[in-house]
């Protein structure tokens, strides 16, 4: 009879033991997860000196949802910029490496890891009605995470050729990608729930065949 009431408690206090050990460390992952990776919105680092506002991004970004990134751009404003304070350089600590004069005929384009972005080359200029220029890009992020994106300049200079431009860094876009179990299910679930299923099937087929073999072993 001992033993039969000290089971239950042999089974209860490795549960109790385990359960004080791993309730902290959950609280404090959950903690983390929530605090310490808090979900700020996109952050933009100018690398040329131009203004953060002419780059147009979402508050948020979520892993498998394509947002828009937008840039207007005064390209003459830019080379006029740019041009004056590397006339005052010192040899040797030019901004970005940048020689000669810089023309406003520029391209633009972004990279970034774990990304896909759309259209994914340098585009050429597309022309507003005021005296901006306009580039955009569809951007949809493939993991969640902290990340980075560059969004860079290729300038014409008087020391540069159309096909081997002058590459600038504009900008440094931080963002944190948030998780998307919705989609995720959507574009990754129908492959979990096809496995299980057929797992499932080859179960209860193996069963059904273990179930003959023992009622013709009965019969006989």
């Amino acid at each position: 009879m001992m033993y039969k009431k000290d089971a239950p408690f042999s089974v209860v206090l490795p549960a109790l033991i385990a359960a004080v050990l791993l309730i902290p460390f959950v609280m404090n992952f959950l903690a983390h997860a929530w605090f310490g990776e808090k979900h700020f919105p996109p952050l933009v680092m100018m690398k040329l000196p131009a203004d953060s506002s002419i780059i147009t991004l979402p508050h948020e970004v979520k892993q498998f949802k394509p947002f828009e990134i937008t840039l207007r751009l005064d390209t003459k404003e830019l080379a006029l910029r740019i041009n004056d304070i590397v006339e005052k350089s010192l040899p040797g600590t030019e901004l970005q490496n940048i020689h000669g004069k810089v023309f406003p005929e520029m391209h633009a384009g972004i990279t970034g890891d774990e990304f896909s972005i759309n259209p994914p080359e340098p585009q050429a200029q597309l022309f507003s009605g005021r005296d901006e220029t306009h580039w955009s890009w569809i951007i949809t992020p493939e993991k969640e995470g902290r990340y980075e994106l560059s969004l860079k300049l290729y300038l014409q200079t008087t020391e540069t050729t159309h096909e081997h431009p002058q590459i600038a860094d504009l900008a440094e876009i931080r963002l944190f990608v948030k998780k998307n179990p919705q989609v995720w299910m959507r574009t990754y679930g129908i492959w979990y729930i096809a496995l299980t299923l057929l797992i499932a099937g080859w179960w209860w087929k193996k069963r059904q065949i273990k179930r003959r073999k023992s009622d013709q072993g009965t019969s006989d």
